[in-house]
């Protein structure tokens, strides 16, 4: 457990370092930008049912392993409400076993469907190559006719590339809203999404005030 607690702190670690040192210094990075242009993609996500269940269980847990985690996709649309603030909303395709949940015995894999609209927040400009983001929101899936909702909390990096494809690294900590149909996840997601809207939007600027002439 304390290895997956410790990649989820050296992710965030890396995510800031990596967006302060890509420009430099004398550039202003955080001045409001573009928004980003409306975008669609799909990515490959795995779901870590096993590491919330050890939280202050005093478990050290498994160490992380791909293998013990379920996996699935995401398609997502992902649109510039502001410079800063992105909406995303991704339907999540999620392989896993869960029979195991609502019985107690081991059952067949099947899959979970979530809708889960998100709002990104990042702290510097979108056109620039890197940018980390923090994302909140709120999601509802239906697993093996059992209907449950969460609340997806995390943290994510995108990579810009030429603002017509982006690639977006995400990790998050699902918290259910409905134990009885969900656990506590842990969620992993690497994906690109390709420019669909045109142009990125530019911030209008006001004109400058005239100055009427004085004869």
């Amino acid at each position: 457990m304390k290895h997956k607690l410790t990649l989820l702190v050296v992710l965030a670690v890396m995510i800031s370092t990596m967006a302060m040192a890509q420009q430099p210094a004398k550039k202003n990075i955080f001045v409001k930008g573009q928004k980003k242009p409306a975008l669609f993609g799909l990515a490959f996500n795995l779901s870590d049912f096993n590491a919330p269940n050890n939280f202050g269980s005093g478990s050290n847990g498994k160490s992380l392993s791909i293998k013990d985690m379920s996996q699935g996709f995401s398609l997502y649309y992902w649109k510039g409400l502001t410079p800063a603030i992105d909406l995303s909303v991704k339907l999540n395709g999620i392989f896993h076993d869960y029979s195991a949940l609502y019985y107690g015995i081991p059952g067949k894999t099947e899959i979970g469907l979530e809708l889960e609209p998100t709002v990104n927040i990042r702290p510097i400009k979108d056109e620039n190559l890197w940018a980390p983001f923090l994302t909140a929101g709120v999601g509802m899936g239906l697993y093996t006719n059992h209907i449950g909702a969460y609340l997806p909390l995390g943290v994510g990096l995108q990579l810009n590339a030429g603002s017509t494809t982006y690639f977006f690294l995400q990790a998050q900590y699902k918290v259910a809203l409905t134990p009885k149909v969900l656990d506590n996840n842990l969620f992993y997601s690497l994906g690109f999404a390709q420019n669909i809207g045109g142009n990125p939007s530019a911030v209008p600027v006001a004109p400058a005030p005239v100055i009427p002439s004085v004869k």
